[in-house]
């Protein structure tokens, strides 16, 4: 839709500054407004050809974190939690990784195979440590490593670029190949996509094979 079809669309709704949650007539249905968005008051709100847009290193950070944390198993960070071990008892999905109570009462998190080992851990940690780049290229991402508490810490934007687009199928060599594969290919993906020249018969391409990988992940 243009940007006057869609001012023809909300122009009669309340605006977010003046009204708190309000549902619209025909939420749902013929539209999914709740409220009319500040942005309209701006006078080239309706000519922008891109209205919203994400920014692709935010994006690309969180999918790192998701995936560093949780092939690394941090705590309280891991997208493989305890709530997610109880729910495969529930579905009846993967009874190998179904939570264990052991005699003496202690809940035991079996390790999955996406889960790297005590020791390929310090490997890696102790890679990213002693890992040069070249001047101009990255941050000093040796400074973002502790060892003693083996973990990754303040690291930027751009750090986590370089880490998801270069060096994540490295990092996690030590994975099965049906656990790396996609995650390498998530790697690619991003890689693609941050590209100085775009071409549409690759963005369509990776449309589609991002279906894919992500499916691979799941």
């Amino acid at each position: 839709m243009t940007g006057n079809e869609l001012w023809e669309q909300i122009h009669f709704f309340p605006k977010i500054t003046e009204v708190g949650p309000y549902i619209c007539d025909g939420h749902g249905k013929s539209h999914n407004w709740t409220k009319q968005s500040t942005f309209w008051e701006l006078p080239y709100w309706k000519t922008n050809l891109i209205r919203h847009n994400l920014d692709v290193m935010h994006v690309e950070k969180n999918v790192f974190d998701n995936v560093f944390n949780t092939v690394m198993d941090i705590k309280d960070k891991t997208r493989d939690n305890v709530k997610v071990r109880m729910d495969l008892k529930e579905y009846y999905r993967h009874r190998e990784l179904e939570l264990q109570v052991q005699p003496s009462g202690k809940v035991l998190k079996p390790k999955a195979k996406f889960v790297l080992s005590n020791e390929q851990k310090n490997v890696v940690y102790k890679w990213i440590s002693e890992l040069k780049m070249p001047d101009g290229y990255a941050s000093n991402l040796r400074r973002f490593v502790n060892l003693d508490q083996r973990k990754l810490f303040g690291m930027k934007n751009h750090d986590c670029h370089v880490l998801m687009e270069m060096l994540l199928p490295i990092v996690f060599c030590a994975l099965p190949y049906q656990v790396w594969n996609p995650i390498a290919e998530l790697s690619k993906f991003f890689k693609d996509l941050c590209s100085t020249i775009l071409r549409v018969d690759d963005l369509l391409l990776m449309e589609k094979n991002i279906i894919i990988t992500t499916c691979k992940l799941e």
